[in-house]
């Protein structure tokens, strides 16, 4: 059976009447980086100050825990990557924190990222129920929640996306668009372009954007996506 979930009568996101807010909570740089140069922080932060890449999917996941606490009731949708892992840590801080959260993770759990996995075994001892897989049979659940929730948080693509979205990741990016009635995009809306701000096939269309570290070129270019941004500091070295 689909979950159960309050309905909940939010405005739609109107890229037409929007007027996008830049915040920087912690960042002291309003520096806009590529693809590249966000890869180049995150390889700099690991393997040169010896940063475990775990601590700073944790940092960034406790920066949108503190954004989106107002909110009671979540359908956080994760792929396997490291987008993903932060999905699933956000989800295990809202589930501590008593909140009404549903995870749903679209691609081969198996194939995660090793952040992506350790995320995956604590949701699984923490709050195996609230975990579901999307699959052609069950998509109707998904779309289900998606409608009954307050937010989307969508988890699914990062920035280092530089190919077409297809198949299923295509389908699920499409039905957030159409059912969620608020949206917050993790780093970047899923299918967009990290560089160009292109739209890579389909793109998530979000109310707001937590990004990390520093503002990404997509986001500067293509604000009809992101909407608001709020940049935050999660512990990478200048």
């Amino acid at each position: 059976m689909p979950p159960e979930f309050e309905e909940f009568e939010l405005e739609y996101y109107d890229p037409e009447e929007f007027h996008r807010e830049v915040v920087y909570v912690g960042v002291s740089s309003p520096e806009v980086v590529s693809r590249q140069e966000a890869r180049d922080a995150d390889k700099r932060a690991i393997e040169t100050f010896g940063i475990p890449s775990i601590l700073l999917m944790e940092n960034a996941a406790l920066a949108v825990v503190r954004e989106v606490k107002e909110y009671a009731v979540f359908a956080i949708v994760c792929s396997p990557g490291s987008n993903g892992g932060d999905g699933l840590a956000i989800a295990r801080h809202l589930c501590i924190m008593g909140k009404d959260v549903r995870v749903y993770i679209v691609g081969d759990p198996k194939k995660g990222s090793e952040d992506f996995k350790i995320n995956l075994k604590i949701m699984s001892k923490l709050a195996p129920e609230v975990l579901n897989t999307i699959n052609e049979e069950n998509f109707d659940e998904f779309e289900h929640a998606l409608k009954g929730c307050e937010t989307c948080i969508d988890a699914i693509f990062g920035t280092g996306l530089n190919r077409p979205v297809e198949g299923i990741f295509k389908r699920v990016i499409e039905a957030i668009n159409s059912l969620a009635t608020h949206v917050i995009a993790i780093d970047i809306p899923s299918g967009l372009d990290c560089d160009t701000g292109e739209e890579l096939g389909v793109a998530v269309r979000a109310a707001k954007t937590i990004t990390f570290h520093r503002m990404k070129k997509g986001l500067d270019i293509s604000p009809e996506y992101g909407g608001d941004v709020t940049v935050s500091y999660i512990g990478i070295p200048n």
